[in-house]
């Protein structure tokens, strides 16, 4: 009496015999005695090869392997190479050639399983017979073929490789043909559970478009099937960007609401700037057209405009682009030129893990070579710079909070006619940060050595209410205007040598509370009050302009006692 099969794996290695037949190589025993001891390690994968496949009688599945013999060559033992992807495409019609091929052989007494399961053994026994015996139950690449020629259906070398990738082959490249015969004339419903999966959707880059399996992604709680008439070609060409591409021609809107600044200005050329989004925005209204500054990669969140009305210079917020999102810039860029092009970038990267978030608020100097920047840090810093060279000159705190505290920063533009007064060191420069209920004068004087100093001072309200400061500008004089929300105006001395230097003297009623808008900080409707300060008809005259919708011109001629 034969022996029965057997197969016994041990921690140090695998004995196997099948039957009366033993494997007389002993290199093959032990890389399948190997695969064996993987498989106890939970190496087996979730694909279709795996279904109905039992580890201890064949191991762990084969993995694709690349071919590394000459081309047109497949072994009809060892691992399988891979056969090109569109063999794969292509093997769904050849099982339904297969099915009806059993099908139309098929008999009352012998079904179509019976009939595949017959023709296998009937290749096992010759095998045997012509001393190149083979474990039970298996076939390679060459007997597979025969089987199914002698049926009357030919397969190439790379169809017979990719039909036992698919259906599982273990690691010396031989299909268990009871596995194959299972899932080959399983129910249709067996048979899509069976199909490969790929997780994600197609990719742009790597092929694989002629995958006609399952898709799993992330939105479908199901899998999902490409159509019967997918056809993989098109997804290549979709894959590649398309030749045309898009002009940008104009933009529309104004980004006002949630600016605290002033954000539009007149160019030298008698056209205006602006900015929406991420975009400088240049408009002619001669001939009402636009053009773009794009050199920005998120919005822009305040813009200053160059004393010689040529130069713009637009901050932004930390772009998230580079994952980060700790690291805002400014450009200085010319608004006269077509299209606009950049003179200068600064950034502002994240020093000891505390990011900068955004530039709030920019100024020009009345030289034009200094720039005021003002960072959205929770200490709000203030920082000047020779912008032409990058050069630091001063850093100092503007007012701590969450930003933006500070609303906006204004140059004195009459410093050089005022003087310091009282034998102190000259003024060289003077300019105020203002915002959430606070103004602060900042003085910048030269030293004995030459060094510029700077110097700061917090606005006293005095007799005022405290509150937001909504808008500045400083006066021929020695005067500081300020716009409140609920629509006064408050008169600040801005002469250093004075002992009332910094306070508010006097609130003028101007505007009325208007309609409230949405905070910049929570969102809760907030009165605006004066939003914008200008000067004109050669420094004689204020303009004033509230969120009740009126523009009132003052005369500045006059003398106002402190």
């Amino acid at each position: 009496m034969s022996r029965p099969n057997t197969r016994r794996s041990t921690e140090s290695g695998a004995d196997t015999q099948y039957g009366a037949v033993q494997d007389p190589n002993p290199s093959r025993m032990a890389a399948r005695a190997q695969s064996v001891k993987a498989a106890g390690r939970g190496a087996m994968s979730g694909t279709s090869a795996t279904t109905y496949w039992s580890v201890d009688k064949w191991g762990i599945p084969s993995q694709p392997q690349q071919a590394t013999r000459r081309s047109g060559t497949l072994p009809a033992h060892g691992s399988i190479p891979t056969p090109p992807a569109e063999v794969f495409d292509g093997l769904n019609d050849l099982e339904d050639k297969m099915r009806a091929t059993l099908s139309a052989l098929a008999s009352f007494n012998e079904d179509e399983r019976m009939i595949l399961l017959r023709q296998c053994r009937h290749e096992e026994a010759c095998a045997a017979q012509a001393a190149q015996p083979i474990p039970p139950g298996l076939l390679n690449t060459h007997q597979f073929r025969h089987m199914w020629r002698s049926l009357g259906v030919k397969l190439s070398r790379e169809q017979a490789a990719a039909m036992f990738l698919r259906h599982g082959c273990d690691v010396q490249g031989l299909l268990p043909y009871e596995v194959f015969a299972a899932k080959l004339q399983g129910s249709p419903a067996r048979l899509l559970a069976l199909e490969p999966e790929q997780k994600g959707p197609y990719k742009a880059s790597g092929g694989g478009w002629g995958f006609k399996g399952k898709i799993l992604y992330r939105y479908c709680r199901k899998p999902v099937f490409p159509p019967s008439t997918w056809d993989g070609t098109l997804a290549a060409v979709s894959a590649k960007p398309p030749k045309a591409g898009l002009i940008l021609e104009w933009v529309y809107g104004y980004n006002g609401k949630h600016n605290t600044a002033p954000n539009a200005f007149y160019t030298a050329n008698q056209k205006i700037v602006y900015f929406v989004a991420a975009l400088g925005i240049v408009y002619d209204p001669a001939n009402h057209t636009q053009q773009f500054f794009q050199g920005h990669d998120d919005d822009i969140s305040c813009l200053a405009l160059h004393p010689g009305h040529a130069l713009v210079a637009t901050g932004q917020v930390a772009s998230a682009l580079d994952g980060s999102a700790d690291s805002p810039f400014l450009y200085v860029w010319d608004a006269t030129l077509s299209p606009p092009t950049s003179v200068q970038r600064i950034d502002f990267p994240a020093e000891g893990g505390s990011s900068s978030r955004l530039i709030v608020a920019m100024a020009f100097a009345p030289d034009g070579e200094r720039l005021v920047v003002v960072t959205g840090d929770n200490r709000h810093t203030v920082a000047v710079y020779k912008w032409r060279n990058k050069q630091l000159l001063n850093q100092g705190v503007g007012h701590n909070g969450q930003p933006p505290q500070v609303y906006g920063v204004v140059f004195n533009h009459f410093v050089a006619k005022q003087g310091a007064g009282g034998g102190a060191a000259a003024v060289t420069s003077m300019f105020v940060t203002y915002g959430v209920k606070h103004i602060k004068f900042w003085v910048s004087t030269v030293d004995a050595a030459g060094k510029e100093v700077y110097s700061t001072s917090q606005g006293k309200f005095k007799g005022a209410v405290k509150a937001d400061v909504m808008s500045a500008i400083f006066m021929p004089s020695q005067w500081l205007v300020t716009g409140s929300p609920s629509g006064e105006l408050l008169v600040w001395d801005a002469l250093p040598s004075r002992p009332t230097y910094g306070c508010c003297c006097q609130v003028v009623a101007a505007h009325g509370p208007g309609t409230k808008m949405p905070s910049v900080h929570d969102g809760q409707p907030v009165l605006q009050g004066v939003r914008c300060l200008a000067l004109r008809c050669n420094n004689t005259e204020l303009l004033s302009a509230g969120s009740d919708g009126k523009i009132i011109i003052w005369d500045i001629t006059v003398p106002r006692p402190c």
